[in-house]
């Protein structure tokens, strides 16, 4: 792990290539840290963990979460929009734009987030200490709100986590899909032949369903 300092002072841990294999946890392990979140009452954290191991969630795309875009085309779906840094290794100002895609859920996350789902608040994932919310959280309070909970990986290796699960079904059923499995990360298409046609929103949600059932 290499510790990373922060202009403002902030400082955390970051999984070097050679450590994610290590830290990403097992099913066992995921269930296990689930359990106690929820005997501990960390319904926030619950909730932020799952966004990102069961939908490959980033921890830019849970913070931005509207209540809103809860099935906002398709039944249980999520549409995430936030904005990404383009020109990453340009020495010209760094452009930004706007990138959007709809996220499928499984069954049981569906229907916890259901329970959990307020729309006295405009986010998803909003500040308990204020009734109205103008403003999501900040993208490092997501960091903080794993090691504060105790959860011992990264909110990074929760997209390793899923990234992990979706492709272990896939090699169960002798046929990986990279192309799915770049949709459900939000990766852009790997060559030309990927803008061509659509993958059906049913075939998403049923692979998903079997993956965490």
């Amino acid at each position: 792990m290499k510790e990373i300092i922060r202009k403002d002072g902030i400082k955390y841990e970051r999984a070097e290539r050679k450590d994610i294999q290590s830290s990403i946890p097992s099913k066992e392990q995921y269930l296990n840290t689930l359990n106690k979140l929820t005997t501990a009452g960390s319904t926030q954290c619950y909730l932020v963990v799952r966004l990102g191991c069961e939908c490959g969630l980033s921890r830019y795309d849970i913070v931005n979460l509207k209540t809103i875009n809860v099935d906002l085309k398709h039944q249980r779906s999520l549409w995430v929009e936030t904005s990404k840094r383009v020109n990453r290794g340009s020495r010209k100002k760094p452009d930004y734009k706007m990138r959007s895609r709809e996220v499928p859920l499984n069954q049981n996350l569906y229907a916890y987030i259901q329970t959990q789902l307020n729309f006295d608040y405009k986010y998803l994932v909003h500040k308990l200490r204020r009734r109205q919310v103008q403003k999501p959280y900040a993208v490092y309070y997501m960091n903080k709100l794993y090691y504060k909970s105790g959860v011992p990986w990264s909110t990074h290796i929760s997209r390793h986590y899923f990234r992990t699960q979706v492709k272990t079904w896939m090699r169960e059923q002798m046929s990986v899909d990279e192309e799915l499995v770049d949709a459900f990360m939000g990766h852009k298409p790997r060559d030309a032949r990927a803008h061509y046609g659509m993958i059906d929103w049913d075939y998403k949600v049923k692979v998903i369903d079997k993956v965490f059932e």
